[in-house]
């Protein structure tokens, strides 16, 4: 045990004390907190367009559509000018204008617009699509008016009538109802997703690589001369693991800190909504927890004995594709497994040792999963990391010293039984 706590010391001492890892874990949370906030700070910033209403249609219409888009909406305003003459006298003055950035673009309602439901719009940027909304609903807006005035209706007793009905969603636990939209909860399910898949695959790589490092440089050697094989493998993988969940755990109080912050001066809901979809109850949390430290033992032993298997980097990367190719099912699965959390796809992606992190933390995410499935899979995910560790341990044991060529399946098999 005290080989394995020596490895252990100098992997974790070793990686925390790395600039990487520094820049790291305190830019990666700046990142997060930034895509949070710069569009609200952004969405502040006013931003006026100067359009020209060419009028050729009904009496009232271009009134209709100035006033509809006169309120300022979400940062953008328009400044309007209506022309009540042909197009074809006044295009090409409208294109100079619109080449000396004296105006943006020009609408055109022609005579037919009613009948037709065609207008145009011609503008140096036309794909702005919150501007294009603005002038696609403007027209229409007055279009139908115009149409329900002709046939005798008031476009504001239509419009009561017809008033969609806003629906409110907020996830339902044991404890009572949360506060996380659907919307919310799916960024949630995903950004859990996305975190356990990437710890698991840039630490997992990291002990390939570490391995197969001192398999090149022959250092291995002098290492397992004083200490067993299978002490330095459990040494190097638990002290890369316990450097992933200080960095994940740093990562998580600097991200709520830093969006709990930025909610409380930007004033705005969209932070600590956020914030609340993110919300675990402390059994979901040791859940995840869980779930990541096995799934990171699980993966991390296939990635020790990819490192001990394989004699350069090049070899190293085809193989650890292959490993990743089970972590990367839920997320190919991510809508089934959103939509439906607990259905059958999701349920056997969170039964299935290899997939069980991934899908699990996108379905605790989502919902609460029953408590027999949870003890199921991490119970099978204990059992197949201690198998997977056990064989990786044989493997590593003749691998690290055997250098010169790529190992066959054949010098595995052998391995393997003679350990």
């Amino acid at each position: 045990m005290s080989n394995v706590w020596i490895v252990l010391k100098r992997e974790f001492m070793e990686r925390v004390r790395t600039k990487s890892f520094l820049l790291a874990t305190f830019l990666f949370p700046i990142f997060i907190i930034g895509l949070n906030v710069l569009p609200h700070l952004m969405s502040g910033e006013e931003t006026v367009r100067h359009v020209v209403v060419v009028d050729e249609a009904p009496p009232g219409m271009a009134q209709m559509v100035v006033a509809s888009l006169t309120p300022e909406r979400e940062g953008r305003s328009y400044r309007l000018e209506v022309v009540r003459q042909p197009l074809a006298q006044v295009q090409a003055g409208l294109r100079e204008r619109i080449t000396r950035k004296e105006i943006d673009g020009y609408l055109h309602l022609p005579a037919d617009v009613v009948t037709s439901s065609q207008v145009a719009y011609r503008a140096r940027n036309v794909s702005n699509l919150d501007v294009m909304s603005d002038i696609r609903r403007a027209a229409s807006q007055a279009v139908q008016e115009t149409r329900l005035r002709t046939a005798g209706l008031q476009a504001t007793d239509v419009r009561a009538l017809l008033r969609p009905v806003e629906v409110s969603t907020a996830r339902v636990t044991a404890t009572g109802e949360e506060g996380g939209s659907a919307i919310v909860t799916f960024f949630a399910a995903y950004a859990m997703a996305m975190l356990m898949w990437l710890m698991v695959f840039l630490y997992g790589v990291n002990v390939m690589r570490s391995v197969l490092e001192e398999k090149t440089n022959r250092i291995v050697e002098v290492l397992v001369s004083s200490m067993k094989a299978s002490d330095l493998m459990m040494g190097k993988i638990l002290g890369v693991g316990l450097v992933a969940l200080l960095q994940v755990a740093i990562w998580v109080v600097l991200i709520a800190t830093g969006l709990t912050i930025a909610g409380q001066r930007l004033k705005s809901g969209g932070a600590a909504s956020i914030m609340a979809g993110l919300k675990l109850t402390p059994q979901a949390g040791i859940t995840l927890l869980s779930f990541f430290v096995l799934g990171f033992f699980l993966y991390a032993a296939v990635f020790a004995a990819i490192g001990a298997a394989v004699t350069t980097d090049q070899e190293g990367q085809q193989f650890q594709t292959f490993a990743m190719v089970p972590l990367m099912l839920p997320v190919l699965f991510f809508p089934k497994v959103i939509g439906d959390p607990l259905g059958t796809t999701a349920t056997v992606l969170g039964l299935v040792p290899f997939t069980a992190p991934v899908a699990n933390a996108m379905r605790l995410g989502s919902t609460e999963i029953p408590v027999t499935q949870v003890i199921a899979s991490l119970v099978m995910l204990a059992l197949t990391t201690v198998l997977v560790v056990w064989i990786a341990g044989k493997i590593y044991r003749f691998g690290i010293l055997s250098t010169g060529r790529k190992a066959s399946l054949a010098d595995i098999g052998r391995w393997m039984r003679a350990a």
